[in-house]
């Protein structure tokens, strides 16, 4: 009774270590959608540095298998696994025994998958991702309750079980497949939701447009530049977007994470301002604060290389800056921010050096005749959907081919 009575605690402590990893997973699969087609809400809270960022693993070939997100296939495992924990640790079931070892092979198959994509991590990417980190270590723990927990763990008793699996047992082989089952329909309710479902073909025919497309003649040294790689770039990504426009909010994520992800992708962001009182192709004049924003984020590169510190701060912030409907109030939230005393800033955007730069690239846009914002150009062609990473990465697997 005593040793029954120490396996259920352990058991007790596997069940809370899968429902915190079906949390963790859950997110992480959210994230992965939003990332990945444009939704996201700003940058992830595990994005900390270049090298931590949730941001750029998500945007990696490494996170889907399969087309389905690796965060789904771990949501999907750890149900399954909470299931078998559930019905042992309760007595729910008239073989304990029996289940407990099948617990145990489902958790040795997370602790797998986990030292798998870790190995991948630390010799395939440059970046890592806490939460990811967070689900192995939990996947590492449950697993290790789950071994003291299980009752008469042998080599031959496993064996006996698995061929019992496709004999007496059926149900429990029923649940092992569940989990391929239901991160496939799972990922296909999402993609059907949101109208995604033919996004690789839509992506292959967005491609083919842009082949087509004629060059247009921007600026390389105008605007904020990223890249993490020291090379020569394969595929040069230029934004033009507006710090008011909502759909510019939700395509930063998408197209920081892509390129933090492939050292040989360059971005080029470069402001266009939905405001005429300095950009000429928007008819019916402005209040100057989407001007004056891009005016505090080239002046926030020039002096002190935080533009992208205060381009980020303004997209996070979206909502407070177009409430404050105050370029003064927006200023003086986003000193701090960069580094930069307000009175100082102020200066640089209320200065012509900066407006000029802005003009300048708001007539590149308006010269390559874009329709809104965020527009996209790879290479310097007009590529429709770029902020979309399944049409990133078709048109950046055409260019490494």
């Amino acid at each position: 009774m005593k040793n029954t009575g120490n396996k259920n605690k352990f058991l007790l402590l596997a069940l809370i270590f899968t429902l915190v990893a079906i949390g963790v997973h859950t997110y992480l699969t959210q994230h992965f959608y939003g990332v990945k087609f444009g939704l996201a809400e700003g940058e992830s809270v595990c994005n900390i540095n270049e090298v931590l960022n949730c941001d750029a693993v998500t945007a990696s070939k490494y996170s889907a298998f399969l087309g389905i997100p690796m965060a789904l296939w771990g949501a999907a495992t750890n149900l399954i696994l909470l299931f078998f924990l559930f019905v042992t640790r309760y007595n729910l079931v008239q073989d304990r025994a029996k289940t407990s070892r099948y617990a145990f092979l489902i958790s040795l198959i997370t602790v797998i998958a986990s030292i798998v994509m870790g190995v991948i991590s630390v010799t395939k990417m440059s970046n890592l991702c806490i939460f990811c980190i967070s689900a192995y270590v939990l996947s590492i723990l449950g697993f290790i309750c789950i071994y003291l927990g299980a009752e008469n763990l042998s080599t031959k008793n496993i064996s006996d079980d698995i061929k019992d699996m496709f004999v007496t047992d059926r149900w429990a082989l029923g649940a092992f497949i569940a989990i391929p089952v239901l991160a496939f329909i799972g990922n296909l309710m999402y993609l059907e939701s949101h109208g995604l479902s033919d996004i690789e073909k839509i992506a292959n025919e967005k491609v083919t447009y842009w082949q087509a497309a004629p060059a247009q003649n921007f600026d390389p040294a105008a605007g904020l530049q990223l890249q993490v790689g020291k090379t020569e770039p394969v595929m040069t990504i230029v934004e033009f977007a507006d710090f008011r426009c909502p759909h510019c909010k939700h395509a930063a994520p998408s197209l920081h994470a892509f390129t933090q992800s492939h050292p040989d992708v360059k971005l080029i962001f470069k402001p266009f301002p939905l405001d005429g009182t300095c950009n000429d192709a928007i008819k019916g004049g402005g209040d100057g604060i989407s001007c004056g924003l891009a005016f505090a984020v080239m002046c926030s590169e020039q002096i002190n290389k935080t533009g992208w510190k205060a381009h980020n701060y303004f997209f996070d912030n979206q909502m407070d800056i177009i409430q404050a409907n105050s370029l003064d109030k927006n200023l003086e939230s986003v000193a701090p921010v960069v580094g930069i005393p307000k009175d100082d800033l102020k200066k640089c955007v209320e200065g012509p050096d900066v407006r000029a730069l802005v003009v300048k690239m708001a007539n590149e846009g308006a010269t390559a005749q874009i329709g809104g914002t965020p527009t996209v150009f790879v290479n310097n062609k007009l590529l429709s959907g770029g902020q979309l990473l399944p049409v990133l990465d078709a048109a950046y697997k055409s260019l490494k081919k």
